[in-house]
């Protein structure tokens, strides 16, 4: 089948046609020419007014709930929110009951088209090493102690230790468990004016300085052991001590990435004012000057992508009060729109980077640069103020988004991935 693709801007920073607008054909999954103007006959003709095309997005944190969570999201689920927000690469977290954790588990995943991230210890429960060795050999380049940070000091270090031998990456969302304990959200203005215990900004830095200190001590005991390609990896800043703590360990030369969620990029505190459960999310949505560092760690190459932190939750643990709700919200088919649009009001050069190909190197994906020759792989979409994101337009079994009622100025159209092209 061919398809012909017309007057797109080319959103792809590797290119030669980045910032071009140019007619795209393809067939039978490749692009077989890449010209001003095309005027060869075609199966499928897209033509739309204020068109993109970009590199699918690639996602580094995915809250995985199979087995045993089907009523939040199933696999077909998945795949349809994916689809929604062209993202065609994604992380899955080892957050399923039970906990994929042994190799035929990762090998299912991996099947199934996803990347898979295996659990530190066994059932996430921060007691007995996982089978690290297994877990790696059978496909997991990336481990984590589930959706959070691995508490125990000694087993944490001897996790760097043992794994930074190998080109694999571990991944710590920073918290002090014993100084968020019971926090709702933010401590600050609205923690005091609303009544509610509030979730310290030291709860996040104290782990990120701990982590780090670990990291300089195992690298200072390697013996020459170290894999270059390991590195320690922080997910969802947000904070703007955070930053800084990454941008000074990268500038002593430690292995260490990070990456924010797209929300902490929209939001801050001031979104719970009125008790909204869909704006409760962990980390909490923090101070405006907290929101500006983040973006700033992004500019300046200390924030390494952006991630959705897709988190599905049913509607009964989010329809009560406050303090009673669970945190997380959905976000596979808003990461890239959401992004976007908030990057262009920032004037962020080469904004779709951050969520396409800056990601994919981290995760080690092939994502095919836009080539005559190269494998089709991406999506099209257009620049149009859309009607209110609302419940009946998400694909996702669960529908705990904190964009609803939002306003996205851009819109996936059309998702190309080899020769099968989806409408959205």
């Amino acid at each position: 089948m061919r398809i012909l693709i017309k007057q797109v801007t080319v959103q792809d920073s590797r290119s030669e046609y980045f910032g071009k607008r140019v007619d795209l054909l393809a067939e039978a999954g490749q692009w077989i020419e890449i010209a001003p103007s095309i005027q060869a006959k075609a199966d499928v003709v897209i033509e739309e007014a204020n068109a993109s095309w970009s590199p699918s997005v690639v996602d580094l944190r995915v809250h995985h709930t199979l087995p045993g969570g089907e009523f939040r999201e199933d696999w077909s689920s998945l795949q349809a929110a994916a689809l929604q927000g062209g993202v065609l690469d994604m992380l899955l977290l080892p957050t399923g009951e039970p906990v994929a954790q042994t190799a035929e588990s990762i090998q299912f995943i991996i099947q199934k088209g996803f990347q898979a991230m295996a659990p530190l210890t066994v059932d996430n429960k921060g007691e007995n090493f996982a089978e690290l060795l297994d877990l790696h050999q059978a496909g997991a380049n990336w481990f984590g102690h589930g959706a959070g940070s691995l508490q125990h000091v000694d087993l944490m270090g001897k996790c760097l230790q043992y794994l930074q031998t190998l080109p694999v990456t571990i991944v710590s969302r920073p918290d002090t468990e014993s100084l968020s304990l019971y926090g709702q959200i933010h401590e600050g203005l609205q923690s005091t004016l609303q009544g509610m215990k509030g979730i310290p900004v030291l709860a996040e830095t104290l782990s990120i300085k701990r982590d780090l200190d670990l990291l300089r001590y195992v690298r200072a005991n390697a013996f020459g052991q170290t894999s270059s390609g390991f590195r320690l990896h922080f997910a969802c800043l947000s904070s703007a001590e955070s930053v800084e703590l990454i941008r000074a360990a990268k500038a002593e030369g430690l292995p260490v990435t990070a990456d924010v969620a797209v929300h902490q990029l929209v939001f801050t505190e001031e979104a719970v004012a009125d008790f909204d459960t869909h704006f409760k999310v962990f980390p909490p949505f923090r101070a405006e000057s907290d929101r500006e560092a983040l973006w700033e760690g992004l500019k300046t190459g200390v924030i390494d992508a952006v991630v959705s932190d897709h988190h599905p939750i049913e509607f009964e643990s989010k329809a009560v009060e406050f303090d009673h709700a669970a945190f997380g919200t959905i976000g596979l088919e808003t990461l890239f729109v959401a992004f976007m649009q908030a990057a262009d009001a920032r004037k962020l050069k080469q904004a779709a980077d951050y969520v396409t190909v800056r990601p994919a190197h981290l995760l080690g994906v092939q994502l095919p640069e836009l080539t005559v020759g190269s494998v089709c792989k991406g999506f099209v979409y257009v620049e149009a103020i859309q009607a209110a994101y609302a419940e009946s337009m998400i694909k996702s079994k669960s529908k705990n988004s904190c964009f609803l009622g939002h306003q996205f100025a851009h819109q996936i159209q059309y998702v190309l991935q080899g020769a099968t092209l989806t409408k959205n």
